[in-house]
């Protein structure tokens, strides 16, 4: 069941003739509600699941040979709508458009924070990804699919998905470098999660020196970790220098975390060996690294910035 946040109505599915007719009087329809109440939901999971057109429900529905039929033609039929081909065609659209428009639709961090606030949003993307991640396990496949057939879509999806995705895959399948594979990675993703405070930061360190190399938000640039095993990306690249903005909660700082403390499932010591790591590997590389804290940026501004500069001006020389 859901409840109205207007007026406090319950029922399994919030319609139209709620918010016009029963609600208020403030809302013609749930997409007016959801614009005053961003997050809220209309529909209960419950029937979400039942009325989803997915091939279990069709089956249900038609039986099995009409309702596997009627999924092909449905997913045949979404393929096609989804095309930048059909966009462009019945609406008009550019590349451009088209791709603001899937990565509208994508659940990222950064959204989950934008709808819910940042500790409720980091909650809900930490539970959207541990189901996603159950929906590409084995035992979920083998559930779904049977021993046999389950195993064998198992390693056939996750092969096929993870090439794109994955340096050292992508890195095989075009004979490049793994680095190479990493720019190829990171050149299809437009913008990486950044807090407003880091990018104040670097607003302010570009207003001293100009326009930097690559910042996460703007042009990321990540190397191919040995140490950790998987690309890692870093806030700002200028020239030799890397620089990391580390928030007080998310990288664990010790100036206000206890070793033992637990964040996100996992203590700060591990949080802190992993981007140690992260650091090691761009020095591997040839790069100078520093290291801001959200706490210190916070305390004063204006030093932090002096220090970042002359750090950078030194480093150049």
């Amino acid at each position: 069941m859901v409840t109205c946040l207007e007026c406090g109505f319950i029922a399994s599915r919030l319609q139209w003739t709620h918010f016009k007719f029963n609600c208020t009087g403030k809302f013609a329809n749930g997409k007016e509600y959801k614009a005053a109440y961003p997050g809220a939901e209309i529909v209960s999971i419950e029937v979400a699941k039942s009325t989803a057109i997915t091939q279990d429900n069709l089956i249900k529905k038609y039986g099995v040979l009409d309702g596997t039929a009627r999924w092909e033609q449905y997913k045949k039929k979404q393929s096609a709508s989804n095309s930048f081909e059909y966009k462009k065609e019945k609406y008009g659209w550019t590349r451009e458009r088209f791709d603001e428009y899937n990565s509208s639709r994508a659940q990222t961090l950064e959204k989950m924070i934008q709808r819910h606030g940042e500790f409720a949003g980091a909650t809900k993307w930490e539970e959207y990804c541990i189901r996603q991640a159950y929906t590409n396990t084995k035992d979920y496949f083998i559930e779904k699919y049977g021993v046999e057939q389950g195993t064998r879509k198992f390693l056939e999806i996750n092969h096929k998905k993870s090439i794109p995705h994955c340096p050292t895959l992508l890195a095989a399948s075009l004979n490049i470098t793994e680095d190479q594979a990493t720019n190829i990675i990171l050149s299809r993703q437009t913008k990486f999660f950044t807090s407003n405070l880091e990018e104040e930061f670097t607003s302010l360190v570009e207003l001293e020196l100009g326009q930097l190399d690559h910042i996460s938000s703007r042009s990321p640039y990540g190397k191919w970790s040995k140490k950790l095993n998987t690309y890692v990306v870093y806030d700002i690249k200028h020239k030799d220098c890397v620089i990391e903005f580390n928030g007080d909660y998310w990288h664990a700082n010790p100036a206000v975390y206890a070793d033992s403390a637990i964040i996100r499932g996992k203590t700060a010591v591990d949080i802190r060996h992993r981007d140690m790591l992260k650091l090691e590997t761009a020095r591997d590389a040839g790069f100078k690294t520093l290291v801001v804290w959200e706490l210190e940026f916070k305390a004063n501004k204006d030093e932090t910035i002096k220090k970042v500069i002359q750090w950078i001006l030194n480093e150049q020389q």
